[in-house]
């Protein structure tokens, strides 16, 4: 009677494990399922971001090449291949994420398959074209290609795809968290039934199977609390000792199941932070992109603001009619210079812009200072007689004081110092170049009774984009680049520039070039 009792108790028991490790066997598969669903989202996710952004960026090379005619097709080359990469990337993942062969996914890859198949030969035919800018139906044609195919628009197809797998990867997220937290449930119940049904049973046979059922009672409650590490610790063929065995085996498949599910979840937590990695990755590239266009035509503008200044004084000279025509043909000759020196500052910018150059290129020979200070005060004095200012030399040394230099960029240096001065002086104020030679080499100093900077301004001067006070009170619309231009060319040349202040007003600006002459 006690043996058939016995017998149905720990049948009962048995039953329990048995669900139990079928349960978590179950809640392991289903969240291996969810966890698979969820990596295949986030990798369609992944390909349909970097197709749009490959696509935007192939916009914005399309537009610089059709507009300046620089863009590297290196480039354009690249972002093809990178798109075409990214479908064949979606097509294998395709098999994974539906199993229709005519489902939407595969309908929505296709379409941007014949979308870029599409544009890439409107781009390539557009760039082929050499007759000069192309019609504008020509470019209404490449900019349509890139937003639509076959009546249908690219743009919403690939948001659409982007929040589809978006929603996707959250909600098997979602269904992973469900599963493990219904398995966590559910292994509590069927622990805490075990520990029941013990206890019961200890009632029972307290006087005759005390010890062994104690053991099993033991065992089944640190089962309930979650150690699965205890053990029953009984040995022999009985019908207790084979429980004892068959609960030390549910607690090895539980914790067997637990670590699997603990590896689980560092797997899925490496993936999601691998793919923030990259994401951040890529906006940081973007941003960093975005920063050398803006330094660029910052700089750009800059360096034709200046022959521009000089086009307009001279032009503003020559429309009052008050010389003779010798003096209208001196103004029209600096026009003439002033516009050979902008289309050589443009040339030489992209140029720079196209191989990647930060460091000016100098052709250096023996160059006489007075002649350089000579040439850059004559281009800027049209310029200072429209704003009514005196601009003159003050002194130069008795013998040639000459330097190893660029010329036209010395030049260009002593300009953009010169341009600086004038246009923050009032009409009436003065401005005056001096040039001299000492032991340490040749030096030129331009002062201007201007409003100068502050003391605690000059350590900042040189900095780009860096204004001072009164400069920025007179123009609000300046760049803040001039003297920053001024020292890279002066450094180039091997010399420095220095800032003094001038009493009771002003500003001082001092070049040190070495002397000589190149071997």
């Amino acid at each position: 009677m006690i043996r058939t009792r016995l017998a149905i108790a720990f049948a009962l028991l048995a039953l329990l494990a048995g669900l139990q490790g079928g349960f978590a066997w179950w809640a392991a598969s289903s969240a291996a399922h969810h966890a698979e669903r969820s990596v295949v989202a986030t990798r369609l996710l992944a390909g349909y971001l970097a197709l749009s952004g490959d696509k935007q960026r192939l916009k914005v090379w399309f537009a610089e090449r059709m507009l300046s005619g620089e863009a590297d097709p290196n480039v354009r080359d690249r972002l093809i291949a990178s798109m075409w990469a990214s479908v064949g990337e979606l097509r294998e993942l395709l098999p994974l994420a539906e199993s229709d062969p005519a489902g939407p996914e595969r309908q929505a890859v296709e379409a941007v398959s014949l979308n870029i198949s599409a544009l890439e030969r409107a781009v390539l035919e557009a760039d082929r074209a050499d007759g000069g800018p192309i019609p504008p139906q020509e470019w209404r044609r490449v900019i349509l290609a890139f937003d639509e195919s076959a009546g249908q628009d690219m743009r919403l197809l690939l948001r659409e795809a982007v929040q589809r797998h978006h929603a996707a990867s959250l909600r098997e997220s979602a269904a992973l968290a469900r599963a493990l937290a219904h398995a966590r449930k559910a292994n509590v119940a069927m622990a805490l039934a075990v520990v029941l049904l013990a206890l019961a049973a200890v009632v029972y046979f307290l006087r005759t199977l005390e010890r062994p059922f104690a053991q099993l009672a033991r065992v089944a409650g640190a089962l309930g609390r979650g150690d699965f590490q205890a053990r029953s610790g009984l040995s022999g063929r009985d019908e207790l000792s084979r429980i004892g065995q068959l609960l030390d085996s549910m607690a090895e498949g539980l914790d067997e199941a637990r670590t699997r599910s603990a590896t689980l979840q560092q797997r899925l937590d490496a993936l999601v932070g691998e793919r923030t990695r990259a994401v951040t990755q890529a906006y940081e590239s973007l941003l960093e992109l975005e920063s050398r266009r803006r330094r660029f035509l910052a700089e750009l503008g800059h360096e034709l603001r200046t022959p521009a200044t000089v086009i307009r004084g001279e032009a503003d000279l020559a429309l009052r009619g008050s010389g003779g025509p010798d003096t209208l043909r001196q103004a029209l000759r600096r026009i003439v210079e002033a516009c050979e020196e902008l289309a050589a500052r443009v040339r030489e910018l992209l140029e720079a812009a196209r191989e990647g150059r930060v460091a000016y290129a100098l052709q250096v020979q023996g160059v006489p200072l007075a002649a350089v200070v000579a040439a850059a005060v004559e281009q800027m004095q049209a310029v200072a007689q429209h704003r009514g200012i005196r601009l003159a030399v003050r002194a130069v040394p008795a013998g040639e004081a000459m330097v190893a230099a660029d010329r036209e960029r010395l030049q260009q240096a002593l300009v953009v110092v010169l341009d600086n001065a004038l246009r923050y002086l009032d009409a009436g104020g003065r401005v005056e170049v001096e040039v001299g030679q000492d032991a340490d080499g040749a030096w030129v100093q331009v002062d201007d009774d201007g409003p100068g900077m502050a003391a605690e301004e000059l350590e900042q001067a040189f900095e780009p984009h860096f204004r001072g006070r009164a400069g920025r009170e007179r123009d609000a619309r300046g760049l803040g680049l001039g003297l920053s231009i001024a020292r890279r060319i002066v450094a180039a040349h091997g010399g420095n520039i220095e800032l003094v202040p001038r009493q009771p007003q002003g500003l001082s600006v001092r070049f040190t070039l070495p002397a000589g002459v190149p071997a």
